[in-house]
């Protein structure tokens, strides 16, 4: 079930906060998430968000402060290339567990649904981080 007011895409107003050169939208990955009568309620004191660009490439991850401290790395918020693959690789289940939620946007976006787009992800990125 999905809220039509809660959406995982946001296309910037303004100019992003990253450091990512082009940043034009993200896609949120991951939340705390809770089924209200009302709809989907989403809480972002722990969050993964995917930055893309005007044509929607990947440009990298932001973590929010919580699971920076969670995952204490020193790597920071912003990572990308294999650095943003491990991460996203070891909360896979979580970031299923999430789309569950928005699966019919994610196929808006990829083309397929949330489930299956998160077990080729899983297969592309381990390979990507060997």
């Amino acid at each position: 079930m999905q809220d039509l007011k809660t959406s995982i895409i946001r296309k910037y107003q303004r100019r992003s906060k990253s450091t990512f050169e082009g940043d034009d939208s993200t896609i949120l990955l991951l939340a705390n998430v809770t089924d209200e009568p009302t709809g989907v309620v989403l809480d972002y004191q722990r969050y993964i968000y995917l930055h893309r660009d005007n044509v929607g490439r990947w440009l990298g991850i932001s973590i929010s402060n919580s699971l920076e401290q969670e995952i204490d790395d020193g790597g920071g918020k912003y990572r990308q290339g294999k650095e943003a693959l491990s991460l996203l690789l070891s909360y896979h289940q979580e970031i299923t567990d999430f789309l569950r939620h928005f699966s019919d946007e994610v196929e808006s976006i990829f083309g397929i649904d949330a489930e299956t787009w998160m077990t080729a992800c899983k297969a592309r990125w381990r390979k990507l981080t060997l």
